[in-house]
C-alpha cells in the first residue's frame, strides 16, 4: 500500500518528527516523503526515507483550491504532519474524498506541554495500535554519526544562530566562552558554523578566528549532508535553540542547546546526548510570544560562567 507522508517542516522540525516517522517506516515499510525539496533529500540520502516529493510543486498547489492531482492516487495511505488542521486542505478532510488524511499535530498547544518528539510518537503509536512502541527505540543517531574514537574533526563546533536573532544568545558571549577555552588548553581547535541568517556577525567572527592561527575555522556555505559529515565527526556541539542544533545532536555530538524565549519542554531533543542551557530571566520561557518582544534580554541571562563549565568538562579540560 503505497504511503505519502507530508511534512513540511525545517530541517529542526524533521528531525522533532524522526522517531515517528522512524515508527510509521516500521509498520507500512518504505513511503514517501513531501516537503521541502533539500531537506527532505537529505532524509533520503540519510537513509531514512525511500522516495521524496516536493511540496512546492503544482500538485500541492492544486490540493489547497479543492481539487485532488491524478497523480495523487497513486498513494492509499496519506499521514498529514501539521501544527494545526486548519493547515490541512480541506478536501482531504471531507468523509467522501477518496483520499483522506491521518493528521499528526506536531506541537502540543495545551497545558501538558508535550515535547514535540514525544506529542508526535504517541499520535502515530495510537493510530497504528501499537501499545508496545517505546520511543528510545527510535532514537538511534543519524548514519553521519562516528563512534567516539573515530571523532577526529574539530573539539568544538559552534554555531551562534539561530533562524530568528530573538533566539541567539549574544555573540559576544559565545566568543568569550570559546576564548576561554581555547586559552584554558593549547591543543584543542574550534569551529564556527555560519550560514546565510549569520551574516550580520560574520566579519566579527572572522576577526576572532584569525587571532587563534588556525586554531579556529569558519564553515560556511554546507549543504546539510556536508554539515551533519562535519557534526558526525566533532566531539562538542554548542548552539542556539535551532535545525543546527538539532542536527548535531542527531549526528551524535555532545550537544549543548541555549534556550531562552522558546520552551525545551516542547523543542529540546529527546537524545541523551543533549542538554540544555536555560535563561534565568523571569520571563523564560515566553513561546512564540518572542516573536513580538521588543526587548529580548532572556538569553542575555545564560550564565558563561555556567555555559563554559559544561563545555570544559565535556571537552575533558
Amino acid at each position: 500500500m503505497p504511503t505519502l507522508v507530508v511534512n513540511q517542516g525545517a530541517i529542526g522540525d524533521l528531525l522533532i518528527s524522526l522517531p515517528a516517522l522512524r515508527l510509521l517506516r516500521k509498520h507500512v515499510g518504505d513511503f514517501t516523503l513531501a516537503g521541502q525539496p533539500d531537506r527532505c533529500l537529505f532524509l533520503k540520502k540519510s537513509g531514512e526515507v525511500s522516495s521524496v516529493f516536493p511540496s512546492n510543486s503544482a500538485a500541492f498547489a492544486q490540493l489547497f483550491s479543492g481539487t485532488i492531482p491524478p497523480h495523487l492516487y497513486y498513494f492509499d495511505d496519506l499521514w498529514w504532519f501539521t501544527r494545526r488542521r486548519g493547515l490541512v486542505p480541506t478536501i482531504l478532510m471531507m468523509p467522501d474524498s477518496r483520499l483522506k488524511a491521518k493528521v499528526i499535530f506536531t506541537v502540543d498547544e495545551g497545558p501538558d506541554e508535550t515535547n514535540c518528539s514525544v506529542f508526535q510518537f504517541n499520535q502515530v503509536k495510537a493510530q497504528l495500535m501499537d501499545e508496545d512502541a517505546v520511543l528510545s527505540d527510535f532514537t538511534d543517531p543519524l548514519g553521519y554519526s562516528r563512534s567516539p574514537n573515530e571523532r577526529t574533526g574539530f573539539d568544538l563546533a559552534v554555531h551562534p544562530g539561530s533562524g530568528s536573532s530573538k533566539k541567539n544568545l549574544p555573540l559576544r558571549l559565545f566568543l568569550d566562552v570559546v576564548e576561554d577555552l581555547l586559552g584554558k588548553a593549547k591543543g584543542i581547535g574550534c569551529c564556527f558554523i555560519l550560514g546565510h541568517a549569520e551574516g550580520d556577525i560574520a566579519k566579527e567572527v572572522e576577526d576572532f578566528a584569525l587571532r587563534w592561527d588556525g586554531r579556529v575555522k569558519i564553515a560556511s556555505g554546507f549543504d546539510l549532508g556536508a554539515l551533519a559529515d562535519l557534526l558526525g565527526k566533532v566531539k562538542v556541539y554548542w548552539g542556539n535553540d535551532s535545525g543546527i542544533s538539532h542536527l548535531a545532536a542527531w549526528c551524535g555530538a555532545r550537544t549543548f542547546i541555549n534556550f531562552g524565549p522558546t520552551n525545551p519542554r516542547l523543542w529540546a531533543p529527546v537524545l541523551e546526548n543533549a542538554t540544555t542551557l536555560m535563561s534565568s530571566a523571569s520571563c523564560s520561557p515566553c513561546g512564540d510570544g518572542y516573536r513580538r518582544c521588543q526587548e529580548p534580554v532572556c538569553l542575555e541571562k545564560i550564565s558563561k560562567n555556567e555555559a563554559k563549565s559544561v563545555l570544559s568538562f565535556a571537552l575533558g579540560l
